[in-house]
């Protein structure tokens, strides 16, 4: 009972929306009780007063009430099942909205951690098996209990002795049942924890397809995937075989417990003539309601203690943590960006930022450089808020970055980054993801801005073409240059580009710094990158080395006072010179 509360209390709010759906259907129930506890008063009427007594006179009546019954139950059901079904859908929208809801609340540090099967299934799978709580743990749990102690009270009036009899089976078949519950549980828990890393495994081999395929990695795979069906298979096995005991033992319950049994010590007191063949009848039908309800319940308990853990995922998403919601507005960006002693570290034991401090002005072009795993694009996520600092601040115009809300941070700052994921729709709807109410001349602008329109004008469905998925009807630089259109259709005051040109060739990567520089005349720009090309159109030039900054001026100034710039320049300039002649 606890357990069953605990659970209320957690998803009452969203029971409160179809709060009089479930009273109705609550309703429904009881009034199909008397119903069924009418039942076998007709059969006890048609053995012993038309067959023994001959009294036809009261045949068709007992007939009538029969087919009364019958239909009765039939719209009963029917109006029950049809109310059941929109209850569990506006139960199951409801929290599959506010799992999806918290989902884009979350950190993005948080949610990083969790792999894309768990996060899936705790969306899917988990809510499925709470989204039937409320027919099976409220409805029908309610009605159970007031069938089993009518039933009870009905059995005894007709013969205390045949009901205490007929109860010394119970305790065996409620540990019996025990037993195949326990197994089930244990078996289900498992087929989901294989079934979390197998999704999450399938997820990554199908969006990565390419990259499996160019490194010929497919074999590779292939095992994994099986392995995991191999697994999942030996689970089901063992999971059909508690499924059959649990059909084989139900069975022996229905057809011999509740009948045999009956009959057989009724079949005693009916030789006594302590009750007519028509009670014992009567008594079977009601034993038997009683035994079922018992059962009902029973199986109620036990799938309540195996659904547990799949309620306290769901419970346990509620409780991810948020991101700040203290918020200011800050709709344009005045002043520029201020870091104060930033420090920020993945794990404890390996910190990537060290006491950053650094000034972006409004209207800034700003280049930041340095070798891979200097903390380059750790610096880029602190400032688009994906991550909060350990220690120190980030400002927009003197407002923490913590206190701006997650809205307006996206309106002002925008970002491309080194792989941008585009859907397997059109150009016009990838565009308009960004900002779904930009005008056709808007995305004209933003697209001539980054120097796609002219290659969108050559396609014969122009803004409608599709581009397949992650973009792969596209080249790098056609990708990038959409993406970058995209992120300027927010019409963002600072936009991050995120080595946005480190995969590209050096026509595409020209044509995109040429998109950069006009950007640049608008908004302010932060490019991290460590190619030359880039560099030299950046008015500030910031230099990290293992997470610290340690220069910071023009091309110029940096090239001939500062000697580990100077190497890390050279250092690429040979990379490219290689590359160009391989």
């Amino acid at each position: 009972m606890k357990q069953r509360l605990y659970v209320l209390r957690n998803i009452k709010q969203y029971i409160h929306p179809i709060r009089w759906s479930i009273t109705t259907l609550v309703i429904l129930s009881l009034i199909s009780l008397p119903i069924s506890l009418i039942s076998p008063r007709f059969f006890q009427m048609l053995v012993d007063e038309v067959m023994y007594q001959k009294n036809g006179s009261i045949f068709w009546a007992v007939v009538l009430g029969m087919l009364s019954i019958f239909i009765l139950r039939l719209i009963l059901d029917s109006i029950s099942l049809k109310l059941n079904n929109q209850v569990h859908n506006s139960f199951v929208y409801q929290l599959r909205k506010a799992v999806f809801d918290k989902y884009k609340k979350t950190p993005v540090s948080f949610i990083e951690k969790k792999e894309v099967g768990e996060l899936k299934m705790r969306m899917m799978d988990d809510i499925d098996v709470l989204g039937n709580f409320i027919g099976d743990q409220i409805v029908s749990y309610i009605y159970g209990i007031l069938l089993l102690l009518f039933t009870i009270a009905a059995s005894v009036r007709i013969s205390w002795q045949m009901t205490l009899f007929c109860f010394i089976i119970l305790p065996i078949v409620f540990i019996v049942d025990s037993l195949i519950g326990n197994g089930t549980r244990r078996i289900n828990e498992q087929i989901r924890d294989v079934n979390s890393k197998y999704y999450t495994s399938t997820y990554n081999s199908l969006q990565f397809w390419r990259e499996i395929k160019a490194q010929g990695s497919e074999q590779l795979f292939i095992e994994r995937f099986s392995g995991f069906r191999a697994v999942l298979a030996k689970l089901g096995v063992k999971s059909i075989r508690f499924w059959a005991y649990r059909e084989v033992f139900s069975d022996f319950k229905s057809n011999y417990l509740t009948k045999v049994l009956v009959y057989i010590i009724g079949a005693f007191f009916v030789a006594k003539n302590q009750i007519s063949v028509g009670t014992l009848i009567m008594f079977s039908e009601y034993f038997s309601m009683l035994f079922s309800s018992l059962e009902s319940l029973n199986a109620k308990r036990i799938a309540l203690k195996t659904n547990a853990p799949y309620y306290e995922r769901v419970f346990d998403t509620f409780s991810f943590p948020e991101e700040s919601k203290d918020t200011f507005d800050l709709k344009t960006l005045k002043k520029g960006i201020r870091l104060n002693n930033v420090c920020f570290s993945y794990s404890e034991k390996a910190p990537v930022l060290n006491e950053i401090n650094l000034e972006i002005n409004k209207g800034d072009y700003v280049a930041i450089v340095g070798k891979t795993g200097c903390g380059k694009t750790t610096l880029a996520k602190l400032l688009l808020g994906l991550y909060e600092t350990q220690s120190g601040d980030i400002f927009l115009d003197n407002i923490n970055i913590k206190n701006v809300s997650r809205g307006d941070l996206s309106n002002l700052l925008g970002v491309v980054m080194q792989d941008n994921y585009l859907f397997n729709t059109s150009i016009r709807e990838n565009l308009l993801i960004a900002n779904e109410s930009a005008t056709e001349q808007e995305m004209i602008e933003a697209c001539a801005k980054a120097n796609i329109y002219d290659f969108i004008l050559e396609q014969p469905k122009g803004f409608d073409t599709v581009i397949g998925e992650r973009g792969v009807k596209l080249s790098g630089g056609q990708k990038q240059r959409i993406s970058i259109a995209a992120a300027l259709l927010k019409k963002p005051q600072v936009l991050i580009f995120d080595e946005a040109t480190s995969a590209l060739d050096r026509q595409s990567e020209d044509i995109i710094n040429d998109a950069i520089n006009r950007i640049s005349e608008d908004v302010t720009v932060i490019v991290i990158a460590h190619k030359p090309e880039t560099v030299l159109r950046a008015k500030k030039v910031v230099v990290m080395e293992e997470g610290r900054i340690v220069a910071e001026g023009t091309h110029e100034e940096l090239i001939n006072n500062n000697e580990f710039y100077k190497n890390i320049m050279e250092d690429t300039y040979n990379e490219e010179r290689e590359q160009a002649y391989s």
